[in-house]
């Protein structure tokens, strides 16, 4: 073996075979010293590769030259070619296919490795992109229609199921929006600081993707304060927002003319005159800002149709829901291509019949609200709290790894949650005087894949903005005539497979109202077509 180097350092003034004229005259130009032999082999192996020195023929033939005969001789040997006179000639009429063992064996002689081939790449003619934050089909055709319908009258309703994606769905059209137009603001109102907290990740997450430039993001709910923004999107807390208002400051005035677009989060309560009257001054002050609403259930009540036809009239009776080809509804698609649980509803019968009077009974028939009277004796009756403690040990023992109870008031919850504690189960209690910090961390470590059987007892915090997609059982302890209350309760529960909830679930209500709407997830949905 003779190294490469060795062989090039013997080629003296033919080393400037291996360059091209104009390079060869630059160096002289420079008046390089053109003896330094070794200096100009360095140069040569920085313009070619070793192997292509010696694949190509006319360098290949100088290099061979230069070889002593015995070195001749080892290489001819070495290839298997016989020659009885002067092996160097024979070795230039011979060529090695590529990659074969023979060149193999020769560029190995020269002390150079047999490169590895560049591994083939073959490209598809037709390939599918998938997008980063996209949106499903039923998403995508939902975006469009409200676009469409938000462009020609300015107010539509979004109506899609607790766990269709309506936050996503609705930060699209927000992207694109933004994406359109310049020094305009978004505003998104929402009643709880979970809501607004989703929406607020929501929008990072959103615009991290699809966005073309940066833009403003303000928090207005908790802490936060009020802040002009030019470009972007405000998520404000409803009760926030109605404070800021009352106080007699103009600062929403001023803003109005720069907010093109007002999202109503959980938009069945925008009638209410508190939360009305923010959109009101925007739209007052701005006639061309546009909003849109988001409900899963686009009515008040189910049996008091003034209300709901008042807030049907304040987005001018424009309702886009989710439509699917093929499907009576769309509650039947999502359940069937798993992005929903197939619920399975179930009454607890409560034998207490003397807790509850025959009037408060017929008032409850009648769809009218369960009076507090009546809520305290069922939150401190014996017996039909050792039902609901009963329910949820069945549901532990029958697989259940996470399960939410709804109480009837903060003390109702505490009771549950400390029972079963008491009877060795893990139950946390989660109610509005519970600490901020204990709160998150019970909330976080129930969201927390694996781990035993846990245990939710909670009152009015948990029916909105709260989502844990392994729930699969729910006790509905509160009992109620509001659909809208009931339906949000349910949807804690009815996270699909495809978004990492479960196949099915368990829905127990403790008060069988039969009411309109109360028994399935279709009755619900659609309870409030006759007013839109």
């Amino acid at each position: 073996m003779v190294p490469l180097e060795e062989i090039l350092l013997r080629l003296g003034d033919r080393i400037s075979d291996f360059f091209e004229s104009s390079q060869f005259d630059l160096l002289r130009a420079m008046d390089a010293d053109m003896s330094k032999q070794r200096d100009l082999v360095k140069m040569v192996l920085e313009l070619h590769q070793k192997e292509e020195l010696l694949r190509k023929k006319e360098f290949r033939n100088l290099i061979i030259r230069r070889l002593e005969t015995e070195e001749a001789r080892e290489l001819a040997e070495l290839l298997g070619i016989e020659s009885e006179r002067n092996p160097a000639i024979d070795l230039m009429k011979f060529s090695p296919r590529k990659n074969s063992v023979n060149e193999e064996r020769f560029l190995a002689f020269f002390g150079v490795q047999v490169p590895e081939p560049l591994p083939i790449i073959r490209k598809e003619t037709a390939q599918m992109i998938q997008p980063l934050h996209g949106l499903y089909r039923h998403q995508r055709r939902a975006l469009i229609d409200t676009d469409q319908l938000l462009e020609r009258h300015g107010r539509v309703m979004l109506h899609m199921p607790t766990g269709s994606g309506k936050t996503r769905t609705a930060m699209n059209l927000i992207v694109k929006y933004l994406n359109s137009t310049t020094n305009k603001t978004v505003l998104w109102l929402a009643h709880s600081e979970e809501l607004c907290e989703q929406a607020v990740e929501e929008f990072e997450t959103a615009w991290a993707h699809l966005g073309d430039r940066p833009v403003g993001l303000r928090r207005f709910f908790g802490s936060h304060n009020w802040e002009d923004l030019e470009d972007g999107l405000i998520v404000a807390g409803l009760g926030k927002m109605w404070s800021y208002v009352k106080r007699g400051e103009t600062d929403l005035h001023y803003q109005a003319k720069d907010i093109g677009l007002i999202i109503f989060d959980e938009a069945h309560q925008s009638i209410a005159s508190t939360f009305k009257l923010p959109v009101d001054i925007i739209l007052t002050k701005n006639p061309e800002c546009k909003l849109l609403g988001l409900s899963a259930t686009p009515g008040r009540t189910w049996n008091d149709i003034s209300k709901d036809e008042k807030l049907s009239e304040m987005y001018l009776k424009q309702k886009v829901s989710l439509r699917v080809d093929g499907y009576d509804s769309p509650i039947d698609y999502l359940v069937k291509e798993e992005y929903l649980s197939n619920p399975d509803f179930h009454s607890l019968r409560f034998e207490g019949d003397e807790v509850m009077t025959d009037r408060e009974r017929q008032n409850i028939a009648q769809g009218l609200d369960v009076s507090p009277e009546l809520l305290m004796k069922l939150s401190k009756d014996g017996l039909r709290n050792a039902q609901i403690i009963n329910k949820t040990i069945d549901l532990v023992r029958n697989g259940h790894k996470r399960i939410l109870v709804f109480a009837i008031n903060v003390k109702h919850a505490e009771t549950l949650s400390s029972i079963l504690k008491f009877n060795g189960f893990d139950s946390a209690c989660i109610t509005s005087n519970t600490d901020q910090v204990q709160r998150s961390r019970a909330i976080k470590r129930f969201k927390e894949s694996g781990g035993g059987t846990r245990i939710l007892c909670n009152y009015g915090v948990l029916t909105t903005g709260f989502d844990a997609p392994q729930t699969s059982a729910a006790i509905i302890a509160r009992p109620t005539t509001s659909l809208v209350l009931f339906s949000q309760m349910v949807g804690r529960v009815i996270r699909g497979p495809k978004v990492g909830g479960t196949a099915e679930a368990e829905i127990w209500t403790v008060v069988d109202t039969n009411l309109p709407g109360f028994d399935s997830l279709v009755g619900a949905f659609t309870n409030w077509e006759d007013v839109w």
